[in-house]
């Protein structure tokens, strides 16, 4: 069956259009229906009473995610008047095709395979769209980390540190409410600071401590970012003196 688009687009279905056919002997008519393209699947089965779905025959009821009313093309008043109804509902408009003449059973061979056909491109466009949504989030975490970075670098020694303690602070948050993603973030904001701060600031053992949720971790953490802080300052004696605290803690 060759289906083309009179309207919409085959690259990006909407999952609802009006599709119409034509028969070589009566060329001015226009038999159409309307397929739709469900968002969820429906197990229809569930809805219909018993005594009537043994006279449903092979309709596949469990499993059904798209469907055309009427499920045989009805005759319209007219192809113009099918353009405006799509055009008002924004609906994808396909032809699908010629026939000789109004056959029932063809009819409705023929409209079975215009709904698999719409399905089928329905369903390849959203797994394109689910995709490039995901590359897109991606894109976008690599371009925030970006953003930061080139901030990092152009701050002083005193910035980064104060950028630091908020970020050791959101993160001690994080912890104690068990709010892992937050946690992952911070950690990863932390690390991408670290590496415009010296080594000496011993920032992987800071991580270490603000990741241990006791009192102890607590200590160690805030211990830790106070000698960041001397360093800065140029304050080695009292840096010292914090480190042998931290040393005393850890022993303890």
């Amino acid at each position: 069956m060759d289906i083309t688009f009179d309207r919409g687009d085959l690259q990006k279905p909407k999952g609802h259009a009006l599709v119409y056919f034509r028969t070589s002997l009566e060329p001015d008519k226009v038999y159409a229906t309307y397929i739709i393209v469900l968002p969820i699947k429906v197990d229809f089965a569930k809805y219909v009473p018993p005594f009537l779905a043994s006279h449903l025959g092979s309709v596949p009821l469990s499993d059904l995610a798209a469907f055309s009313l009427p499920p045989v093309p009805e005759e319209v008043g007219s192809y113009q008047e099918l353009q405006r109804l799509a055009e008002i509902r924004d609906d994808d408009l396909l032809h699908a095709g010629t026939m000789y003449r109004f056959d029932l059973p063809e009819m409705m061979e023929a409209v079975g395979e215009a709904v698999r056909y719409y399905s089928q491109i329905w369903a390849d466009y959203t797994k394109l769209a689910t995709a490039a949504s995901k590359s897109a989030g991606v894109e976008a975490e690599e371009g925030s980390a970006g953003v930061s970075e080139v901030l990092y670098s152009l701050m002083n020694d005193r910035d980064r540190l104060i950028e630091l303690a908020k970020l050791v602070g959101k993160l001690r948050f994080a912890v104690e409410s068990k709010d892992y993603q937050m946690g992952e973030e911070t950690e990863n904001e932390i690390k991408l600071l670290s590496r415009y701060l010296p080594e000496r600031y011993y920032i992987p053992s800071l991580l270490q401590a603000v990741m241990d949720s006791s009192v102890r971790g607590a200590q160690l953490a805030q211990l830790y970012l106070d000698r960041c802080y001397k360093l800065s300052d140029g304050d080695e004696a009292g840096a010292l003196d914090l480190e042998r605290r931290i040393d005393s803690l850890k022993a303890a």
